[in-house]
């Protein structure tokens, strides 16, 4: 089998602060030809073939690093759910079962894509290994800066019906004002 361009074992990316399309693609583990649609669904803006970390990380996951070590951990690419699987010790049929049911015990990570036109889930669930392995390890997870984002809130809408979907969206300046992102009440 031919070896990947990007490999996620070592990843590393070229431009500090940055993702270009294929290292996005690398860190999210999905194909480099679905980077346009997830980049769609979540409201991230392409500059110049390149997606900053920091609107990835608040618009796709709904977290902020507090400091370089956070920053660290988020480089990390994205989990599965075999790897999840892996690491709790639970059979990914009970993963989704209990994500539906809204019971699941861990973080239910965050869904790329939408449902499929059969109306079945997609396998696109991804999550932060800093925060599972943690978990796992009976130890305290990191603690990211939440922000308050639509992702966990949208719709699923059939495969390619990504127009229907509200975009995810936040309002930093807003946050700012309240002093929600580092910033001080104004």
């Amino acid at each position: 089998m031919p070896k990947r361009k990007t490999d996620r074992q070592n990843f590393k990316q070229r431009k500090q602060g940055f993702f270009n399309q294929s290292e996005l693609a690398a860190w999210l583990g999905v194909s480099p030809n679905s980077v346009a649609l997830i980049a769609k669904r979540f409201n991230l803006t392409d500059l110049d073939g390149s997606y900053p970390e920091a609107a990835v990380w608040r618009k796709v996951l709904g977290v902020i690093p507090r400091h370089e070590d956070d920053r660290a951990l988020l480089r990390r690419p994205l989990k599965c759910s075999a790897w999840f699987a892996s690491k709790t010790g639970l059979p990914r049929s009970t993963i989704r079962r209990k994500i539906r049911a809204g019971t699941l015990e861990y973080p239910v990570g965050v869904q790329l894509a939408v449902e499929s036109e059969g109306g079945f889930a997609p396998r696109s669930r991804r999550w932060i290994p800093s925060i599972i392995e943690a978990l796992a390890e009976g130890k305290a997870p990191p603690a990211f800066d939440q922000v308050e984002t639509e992702n966990a809130r949208l719709p699923l809408a059939p495969a390619g019906d990504v127009e229907s979907l509200p975009p995810p969206t936040i309002n930093v300046f807003e946050q700012i004002v309240r002093g929600g992102v580092g910033g001080t009440q104004q």
